[in-house]
Parts: structure tokens; C-alpha cells; sequence
């Protein structure tokens, strides 16, 4: 990773977008910045904020306006994904 907050540009090349969790309260959680934004395959996390406006903003300036990126999703959604991966 570039940094603890954000995948380097290059890495960012092998993800489809973001969609967004609150993490506040689970494990991983950074407390500084609970606002996580998953990789839409995987739900790995690929950068991590203060709010859920800096989180939407950043994702859709790296992978567009489209509906699914700044999506909210439950830990439920998150846990699914994780398990079973988009793999195509």
C-alpha cells in the first residue's frame, strides 16, 4: 500500500471501484478514519476516511459517477462479498 489510508495508483489499476462501509465499531476500524471504501469484487479495503462525504468524493473521482461506486453497504453485505469473492 502507498500509505495506511490509500492503495498507491498503481495498485488501484487492479480495481473495478468502491463502494462504501462504515466500519465504526468493527476489528479493522480506524478510528481517525472509520469511513472505509471496498473494492466492488472483494470487499478488500482499498482506502479509508473521516466521513462518508470524503469517502464518495475520492471514489467518485477515481472510478466515476456510476451508481454503485459510493454505494452504502451493511457489514452483512461485506461479509458475503469476502467470502465469496467476484472472481471472473
Amino acid at each position: 500500500m502507498a500509505d495506511m489510508n490509500h492503495l498507491s495508483d498503481e495498485e488501484l489499476k487492479h480495481v473495478s471501484g468502491g463502494m462504501l462501509f462504515d466500519a465504526t465499531g468493527k476489528e479493522e476500524c480506524d478510528p481517525q478514519n472509520p469511513w472505509e471504501v471496498l473494492n466492488n469484487d472483494n470487499c478488500s479495503i482499498i482506502a479509508r476516511f473521516p466521513n462518508r462525504k470524503a469517502a464518495a468524493d475520492w471514489v467518485t473521482s477515481k472510478f466515476g459517477t456510476y451508481s454503485y461506486n459510493a454505494q452504502v453497504v451493511d457489514w452483512d453485505t461485506v461479509q458475503r462479498l469476502r467470502k465469496n469473492p467476484n472472481t471472473y
